[in-house]
């Protein structure tokens, strides 16, 4: 099996439709990896976005031999532990709050249907 690469499919500048696959083919597993780290349906779904939000936007540098689950993988890693950390300083810190969020240039018809979707799955 291939591993499925959004970048192939769009242009430098990136159609709405291309992240929208790519949200849909990510979000479950990547959902399930964060739901393990933080044990907290809202700090992962957060972790979840903001990872593939990154990758988004990060696209035209990662272009090329870029392992796109591995990067996924690291950057909720990362994100997770720091707020894990963060937690035990401050234990009534709440869910994880992302630092970034969608791309602002997404229609907001994708973004409706990404936030339905995220609030189905609680």
């Amino acid at each position: 099996m291939t591993q499925f690469n959004p970048f192939a499919m769009i242009d430098q500048e990136g159609s709405p439709e291309a992240f929208k696959d790519l949200f849909f083919r990510y979000y479950p597993s990547f959902y399930s990896f964060s739901q393990s780290l933080a044990h907290d349906k809202v700090s992962a779904q957060n972790l979840t976005i903001e990872a593939l939000a990154i990758l988004w936007m990060k696209r035209t540098d990662l272009i090329g031999d870029v392992n796109n689950r591995a990067f996924l993988y690291n950057v909720i890693r990362d994100n997770a532990l720091a707020y894990l950390k963060h937690l035990q300083r401050m234990p009534d810190t709440g869910p994880y709050k992302p630092e970034r969020y969608m791309d602002p240039s997404l229609p907001e018809s994708i973004l409706r249907e990404i936030k339905d979707y995220v609030a189905r799955e609680m």
